[in-house]
């Protein structure tokens, strides 16, 4: 049972506002078909590539954080799709960057890096405004790792676009594309027919040579999740797929995810003992095993320190789990200023 309860948010004066670019989409909770489903009681088979131990606990978003140290370990396409949250925040980011089209057209063409940067960072400015569950969950309250994830993404985006070797590639993606034939049927989604292979294909041939760029330029370094090799790019891959399984029929779309890596391995979630802690920058309660130093609060994002103990707010007596390298809060309860020695 949990004997506090939360203060109410305030807004803050002068925080930036979302825009209202999602108005009339898919609110959370729509039917989905079943190959969109997330494993919601199965935990996804990976280990830490930090402290080597495997995730044992459900993880509520796609990003799958260590319950042991923290770290970043890998992102869940199935979680991804378990709402309709991949759907909106994807065609939020193609609203947004719709007006952009002409201006970032011809920055491209001059080969003009400064340019193409400026607007992409404004497009993901505004998308995480408004869609910070886009990314991870620290991007939800943090307003530096939200800043440092929007000149990451920019960063992706010059490196990838401005590479030209990947303008004939693009070239032949328009082609394969203008190929692509569309079937209607009958109370659902239309079927996607005529070389979706190839297409698919080369787009993986395209990522592959993008993303290992961006190693060579360091601009993986960038990622303030500091995610492990491999993780960027699997996560381009759910963004196309999220965009076409609903096109593809079942078997198509089995073996969409087996082709891109997504089909991964699950196990079924053992319910175990664990330890319950209060957030101390939200107040959320989080559940941790037995031996964990540092774990994500899902809630705010925070990487909150399990191993330095808890602090009781000398207000209301609070037990809080403070975030790392914080050493004073307002109480999530009563917002006592509340510290730790």
């Amino acid at each position: 049972m949990n004997f506090f309860k939360k203060k109410t948010q305030a807004t803050t004066v002068g925080a930036p506002q979302p825009s209202t670019v999602s108005a009339g989409l898919p609110k959370a909770g729509d039917a989905l078909p079943a190959s969109l489903q997330a494993h919601s009681q199965f935990i996804k088979r990976v280990s830490c590539s930090q402290c080597g131990a495997p995730k044992s606990l459900p993880s509520t978003t796609a990003y799958i954080y260590c319950d042991y140290c923290g770290a970043l370990i890998d992102y869940d396409f199935r979680i991804a799709n378990a709402d309709t949250n991949a759907g909106l925040t994807n065609t939020v980011f193609h609203r947004l960057i719709a007006p952009e089209q002409a201006s970032l057209e011809q920055a491209k063409a001059r080969g003009d890096a400064q340019a193409y940067r400026a607007i992409h960072r404004q497009v993901f400015t505004q998308w995480l405004q408004e869609c910070p569950m886009a990314v991870s969950p620290r991007a939800k309250t943090d307003l530096a790792f939200r800043e440092q994830m929007v000149a990451y993404l920019a960063e992706c985006a010059v490196t990838k676009d401005l590479d030209p070797r990947q303008a004939p590639l693009d070239a032949r993606m328009m082609q394969l594309v203008a190929l692509l034939q569309r079937i209607p049927t009958p109370g659902g989604a239309w079927r996607v027919a005529g070389g979706f292979w190839p297409y698919a294909e080369l787009f993986k041939q395209q990522m592959i040579m993008a993303y290992d760029l961006m190693h060579q330029k360091g601009v993986d370094a960038l990622d303030p999740d500091h995610a492990p090799s491999g993780v960027a790019l699997r996560m381009e891959y759910s963004t196309f797929c999220q965009g076409w399984l609903p096109h593809l029929s079942s078997e198509d779309g089995e073996q969409l995810l087996k082709f891109y890596g997504l089909a991964a391995e699950y196990d079924e979630y053992q319910p175990k003992q664990t330890d319950l802690h209060h957030c101390g920058a939200c107040g959320a309660e989080v559940h941790t095993v037995a031996g964990a130093r540092n774990v994500v609060c899902e809630s705010c994002g925070h990487v909150i320190d399990i191993e330095g103990g808890a602090v009781p707010c000398l207000n209301c007596g609070a037990q809080l789990a403070f975030p790392v390298s914080i050493n004073h809060l307002l109480c999530p309860y009563c917002n006592t200023d509340t510290r730790r020695v």
